[in-house]
């Protein structure tokens, strides 16, 4: 039997054999060392209960987990969205990885150890249904597998303290609920959605470049810049603000009727921040990132993505204003900048830590 090892971010050096002789595209694997099965054991979920496929709410997940995967589910409930979840694909399998292309991979799946679940496996949207509830999975430290074409799929990417899930679950807002011109106050769940992305974003959106961008832009109010995690935190006030100004913090709103430009496909503004699909011509980076997460270039499909899949569209304005500073008027004419607060930015730099 083929017999291997890797280095697994979370457990280490793992070595394991397939269940066949030859290697075959997920096949079932046993365990030789550095992981012990028996920390996987049974969890009841309450939420789960009755939902096809989550065997009545009782699933295997890796005891290290337990409490994170509690609270991801508490959570949904608590926000009215445990309607999303039509189905459960389980959670513990011991096999390979199944790659969406049905390439062999030679790397067990993460259910082999117990720290994965797959939700609403037939939703014919690629990811559509679950997108609202992905970051709170992401802020209890799950990874969402829409980014490798596996939208279903939830992973475990950190192990989360029971303290620091704690302040997770109450995650209070002081200085980032100040009104933002005549828009009102920003919701705690558009905030919370804010910083669990603000968490797990690349450092490369928020690393200084030579551009005249965002950070350029507003570098008299809220900066100088201290480190990365202050300029994480201060692109997340831009987006606190600018959503205010453009769709009052409203994740599906449509085209500014006012507008007589956004007539086609290509320049109807979608979203909270409000962009269009033309706006993919500022950087390479931006069609890159519209095709992994849509898989085509399309303005209306780009539209609706804007406005149902909320991390890409928090990953796409804050690519675009390090970018250019024209595609939004609010930051453009700096209509902005009077209601950027210090504070708030103070405020999000200890939430992102």
């Amino acid at each position: 039997m083929p017999q291997s090892s890797f280095i697994h971010p979370l457990f280490g050096h793992i070595t394991f054999r397939t269940a066949n002789p030859e290697w075959k595209r997920g096949d079932h694997i046993f365990f030789i060392s550095g992981f012990d099965v028996n920390d996987v054991t049974p969890i009841i979920i309450p939420q789960l209960k009755g939902i096809p496929g989550s065997n009545n709410g009782v699933l295997h997940f890796h005891k290290l987990a337990h409490q994170q995967i509690l609270e991801v589910f508490k959570n949904i409930e608590a926000k009215g969205q445990l309607h999303l979840i039509k189905s459960c694909a389980g959670t513990l399998n011991p096999r390979l990885r199944k790659p969406t292309s049905g390439a062999l991979s030679k790397l067990p799946s993460n259910h082999a150890f117990g720290i994965a679940i797959d939700l609403n496996e037939d939703d014919p949207g690629f990811g559509d249904s679950v997108a609202p509830i992905a970051p709170i999975f992401q802020s209890f430290g799950f990874s969402w597998g829409k980014s490798f074409n596996d939208p279903m799929h939830f992973e475990v990417n950190k192990f989360i303290q029971s303290e620091a899930m704690e302040e997770n679950a109450a995650m209070k807002f002081i200085a980032a609920k100040q009104h933002v011109s005549n828009r009102g106050v920003p919701p705690d769940d558009f905030l919370e959605q804010l910083v669990a992305w603000g968490k797990y974003a690349p450092d490369e959106i928020f690393a200084p470049n030579s551009a005249s961008d965002i950070y350029s832009s507003i570098k008299n109010t809220l900066g100088p810049w201290k480190n990365i995690n202050h300029r994480r935190a201060a692109m997340l006030e831009v987006m606190r603000v600018l959503a205010g100004f453009e769709s009052s913090w409203d994740w599906n709103e449509g085209r500014d009727k006012n507008n007589p430009t956004s007539v086609t496909p290509e320049t109807i503004e979608a979203g909270a921040w409000q962009v269009s699909a033309n706006s993919m011509h500022f950087g390479q980076e931006l069609q890159e990132l519209v095709l992994k997460e849509v898989n085509t270039l399309d303005g209306n499909a780009f539209q609706k993505a804007m406005k149902e899949n909320h991390t890409l569209a928090m990953e796409y304005v804050a690519r675009l204003l390090r970018r250019t500073v024209h595609h939004h008027g609010p930051v453009s004419r700096h209509e902005i900048d009077p209601w950027l607060r210090r504070d708030a930015v103070k405020e999000f730099e200890a939430l992102l830590l």
